[in-house]
């Protein structure tokens, strides 16, 4: 069997999981970008090991890493964590800039690469919501992270903190400032 009838097979099977029309497979080709769950654009980046075809989803957030400053590049290492630990997915940048959620682990069953796309859309869009403001709000440049709607074992973004940066310690105490580097 080679393996560009085992990615077709399994690209065939993710478009009929995903509910796309007949030769809907052709839009999951890899590195097309396509439209995912809930209007998202994403895109499926494979790898082919013998017999095997494997998958790894990218859901782009319509959000350009650059426009981040101040406390939303705070929450957003924040949130990179929580999703990490909870999902080992990554927040990063995609190649044209955005940020964009991938799983760390290749995919090898048509059935988990489109949960995986599902995840991926539930995920990004919290992660939106978290790093853009109402303008009824009043905040410095961003809302503070609620990464317990990531995940119910993370707590907010205080909890996500290094102790090594914390001034205090679990008991409230100060601890000796970090060293100033000139």
């Amino acid at each position: 069997m080679n393996t560009t009838t085992t990615s077709n097979e399994f690209l065939s099977e993710m478009s009929l999981l995903m509910g796309l029309p007949q030769g809907g497979a052709t839009a999951l080709q890899d590195s097309s970008a396509f439209w995912g769950p809930g209007g998202l654009l994403c895109r499926l980046q494979m790898q082919h090991d013998g017999a095997v075809t494997a998958v790894r989803p990218q859901v782009l957030l319509p959000m350009l890493a650059r426009e981040l400053a101040g406390l939303r590049v705070e929450q957003m290492m924040a949130m990179q964590q929580a999703v990490m630990l909870e999902y080992g997915w990554m927040l990063g940048l995609s190649s044209e800039g955005m940020l964009q959620l991938s799983p760390l682990k290749w995919i090898e069953q048509p059935s988990d690469a489109v949960a995986a796309l599902d995840l991926g859309h539930a995920v990004g869009m919290q992660a939106l919501e978290s790093l853009f403001v109402d303008e009824d709000e009043e905040t410095d440049d961003g809302a503070e992270l609620d990464a317990a709607k990531l995940s119910p074992n993370v707590g907010s973004f205080s909890d996500l903190a290094d102790e090594f940066d914390m001034p205090w310690d679990e008991a409230g105490s100060a601890r000796a400032k970090r060293p100033t580097l000139h």
